[in-house]
């Protein structure tokens, strides 16, 4: 693959490639095939699969710097709909199209798991979906659109009070993996610092359809996975409880904080699936510094950077 110095405005995490007008990115973090495709629709791309074999083909320059480590990368194909019929994550099927070609030799393997990966060369075998490898996602240069109210690719985001955007999953997960998906996004578990953005969230929530999203519930960015009653936003704050939860003690399994629909804050078990809120700022994105040492002593304080 060759980069192209004139490439189409997206995220600076994607690499473009003018010869499939295409953006990909490669995450070297080992997760399920699961994880792998919730963390692509994270970013608004999907898992990558390739379109012809001159794509798959450039595959060695995208994986080579993290297949040392592991047999192959994850790719949006998989049986899981139903056995030995394979489908990429749109729908189509292998069977009878040019990916079919791309199999290695004695594969697909139909007792080797149920999702696909690739080799450094671009060639697919079958893979235990929970077992964890890295992944690629990808994203069509032509399907990308530009929102300029949060300076973002992704139309999820809605502009909320304080210059601060929103999304609302209304699909549950844990709060592990909701925290996970909010900084794939660009953001981070929603935390409420101000009245008017505790009752926007509430405005929000009593929005969400019942019948679609079951459960008066919601996961936040807070948290006492630190200390039992030592409750901590994602960005390490202390939480101020004066107008926000009644209630401090709970039972031992309810440690993630989240919000009801009657818009007092509560906890609850972090492995049970919720939906959840994410935020961002209006004007970028948030990301963790991977180092303090060289900041100023009066930002030290602070592990968060805006872009």
């Amino acid at each position: 693959m060759t980069a192209d110095s004139q490439r189409p405005k997206y995220r600076v995490d994607y690499r473009y490639e003018k010869a499939f007008d295409a953006f990909y990115k490669m995450h070297p973090e080992a997760v399920d095939w699961y994880q792998a495709r919730m963390r692509c629709e994270a970013e608004k791309t999907e898992l990558f699969v390739p379109s012809n074999l001159d794509e798959a083909d450039s595959m060695p320059l995208l994986v080579a710097p993290i297949l040392t480590k592991y047999e192959g990368v994850y790719v949006g194909i998989h049986d899981l709909f139903s056995e030995r019929t394979f489908v990429t994550i749109i729908g189509n099927y292998l069977q009878d199209s040019i990916l079919e070609l791309l199999w290695e030799q004695k594969q697909p393997k139909y007792k080797g798991g149920r999702c696909v990966a690739a080799r450094r060369n671009g060639r697919l075998f079958v893979h235990p979906c929970s077992e964890a490898l890295p992944f690629a996602c990808k994203i069509k240069a032509s399907s990308v659109m530009y929102y300029p109210d949060c300076d973002t690719y992704d139309a999820r985001w809605k502009l909320g009070p304080n210059k601060t955007c929103y999304i609302t999953h209304i699909e549950p997960q844990t709060w592990y993996d909701a925290y996970t998906t909010c900084h794939f996004a660009g953001g981070h578990l929603a935390v409420l610092d101000t009245r008017e953005e505790a009752e926007y969230i509430r405005d929000v929530f009593k929005q969400v359809d019942q019948h679609k999203t079951p459960g008066d519930f919601a996961f936040l960015g807070f948290s006492d996975l630190f200390q039992r009653y030592h409750y901590r936003t994602v960005l390490d704050r202390q939480v101020d409880w004066d107008f926000k939860c009644p209630g401090n003690y709970t039972t031992s399994d309810l440690r993630c904080g989240g919000y009801r629909r009657s818009g007092l804050l509560a906890t609850s078990d972090c492995n049970i699936p919720f939906m959840f809120f994410c935020e961002k700022p209006a004007n970028g994105t948030f990301r963790i510094r991977k180092t303090l040492r060289n900041l100023p002593k009066a930002y030290r304080k602070s592990q968060l950077d805006y872009e």
